[in-house]
């Protein structure tokens, strides 16, 4: 089965973007950082190139974009956009390259501390990682063996494992913003167009069993939406 975010439904009710609030949260990130044409960015996650091209279009001229899906990586392709494929926990830049690393919704869907070290290992002291991703309302984290379909949402732990993992990385954090209303509101979007959460979850898996088990997941988990900023450690 898919990745829910490569599943027909969700391609088609999140467009190019794949991700809650489409690109109200890399918006939000570039009004934060300010990107200028001397900082050189990694779109860790690029997909299709949406954040790219919007760094692009802020000022952020030096943009460099990585994603393991080539399908994706042929759309993000072009118009002057640079990508590779590469798996996020073996970046194959050298040491202290970045100024800035940006991962959206992505980070969940990989062996977390790993791609942390990573990041914190291409990122110049002082650079700073942008991430946005699903955590868990509830501080259960039995709900990752429910979930029937790999997604964000197997991932996701609560907010204290998360600060914990980013500063035992090397990394200080700055800003941690909670933005679960977009999650909500692209939900009740596929509730919209589906009928119902179960049917949208049918529709992605092909079965009432494993729809139903999905929606047990949610409800103990109780997903949020987080945007963090964390700076890597003066060397």
């Amino acid at each position: 089965m898919k990745p829910l975010y490569l599943s027909t439904p969700v391609r088609k009710g999140l467009g190019p973007c794949l991700r809650p609030g489409g690109t109200v949260l890399t918006e939000r990130i570039v009004e934060l950082l300010s990107p200028d044409s001397a900082d050189l960015i990694l779109d860790a996650g690029c997909g299709m190139g949406t954040s790219m091209e919007l760094l692009r279009s802020c000022g952020g001229d030096r943009v460099f974009g990585i994603d393991l899906d080539y399908g994706l990586l042929r759309q993000a392709h072009g118009e002057g956009r640079v990508v590779a494929g590469g798996d996020l926990a073996a970046l194959p830049f050298a040491d202290a390259t970045f100024d800035i690393v940006l991962c959206e919704c992505v980070w969940n869907l990989t062996a977390k501390e790993k791609v942390l070290a990573e990041f914190a290992r291409v990122l110049k002291s002082g650079g700073i990682l942008a991430m946005t991703d699903i955590y868990s309302r509830t501080g259960n984290n039995a709900h990752a063996e429910t979930w029937p379909v790999s997604c964000c949402f197997s991932g996701a732990t609560d907010m204290d494992i998360i600060e914990h993992q980013i500063i035992s990385s090397g990394f200080r954090l700055r800003m941690l913003e909670d933005h679960t209303r977009l999650l909500n509101k692209t939900a009740a979007e596929f509730i919209f167009a589906h009928g119902s959460l179960k049917d949208f979850w049918q529709s992605v898996t092909g079965s009432a069993e494993l729809a139903a088990r999905a929606c047990r997941a949610a409800v103990l988990a109780k997903p949020g939406f987080f945007l963090l900023m964390a700076q890597r450690s003066m060397l």
